[in-house]
């Protein structure tokens, strides 16, 4: 009889320990759920450190949210397309801004100054991969803003992986922008060569002149 209370008594042991190993197996398949790549969607993915500027597109006027606030300075769209290689390049808008960013976001433009407002110059771009092999693109090897001050893709303040390796039919929108001196008439800049995978060169960087 002792044998019996016993063997009952450990059954139930073992199965109270069984429960939680189940319990504990059941998470595992969530995280594959969630591993959706943002930046390959259609939907719009928020600056993290600038507020939306999609609305605004009357000169002088503003927009704010908890990022700072943007004042549109100057602006145009130009008709301008690239093909550089089996990289297609689309230029969509150039934006002249004078930003306040907020207080949370000063420590990060610290980095490229010092000054609690500035100018600074937004260049959006399409670019499609129409090859069928992934190939290295950065759209902006230098951009001028006159004859003295250059900047490079180190300088750029949105920071929307665009310089990256395209997969065949791959495409991305998005911005690049560079903190000003000085006002600005012109911008003058520069592409990268497209490399292929081995570093061959497929097509030799293109130059783009735009007037504000």
């Amino acid at each position: 009889m002792k044998q019996l209370v016993v063997l009952l008594t450990l059954g139930t042991i073992l199965s109270g320990c069984g429960n939680p190993v189940q319990e504990a197996k059941q998470p595992v398949s969530l995280p594959k759920q969630e591993q959706v790549s943002i930046e390959k969607t259609a939907a719009y993915v928020p600056n993290p450190q600038l507020p939306d500027d999609r609305k605004l597109t009357k000169v002088d006027a503003s927009i704010a949210d908890d990022k700072g606030e943007l004042t549109l300075k100057q602006f145009v769209r130009p008709d301008v397309t690239r093909t550089i290689g089996p990289i297609r390049m689309k230029v969509e808008e150039v934006k002249v801004f004078h930003a306040r960013p907020s207080y949370g976001m000063i420590d990060f433009f610290h980095g490229f100054t010092h000054d609690e407002s500035f100018d600074l110059v937004k260049t959006r771009v399409t670019i499609t991969n129409t090859g069928n092999e992934p190939v290295t693109f950065n759209p902006v090897a230098h951009f001028k803003l006159d004859t003295k001050i250059e900047k490079t893709i180190e300088d750029d303040i949105y920071l929307e992986s665009l310089a990256a390796t395209y997969a065949p039919d791959e495409t991305r929108s998005g911005n690049f922008g560079f903190i000003l001196e000085q006002p600005l008439s012109y911008v003058d800049w520069l592409t990268s060569d497209v490399l292929s995978t081995k570093r061959d060169v497929l097509g030799k960087g293109s130059s783009l002149s735009l007037r504000l």
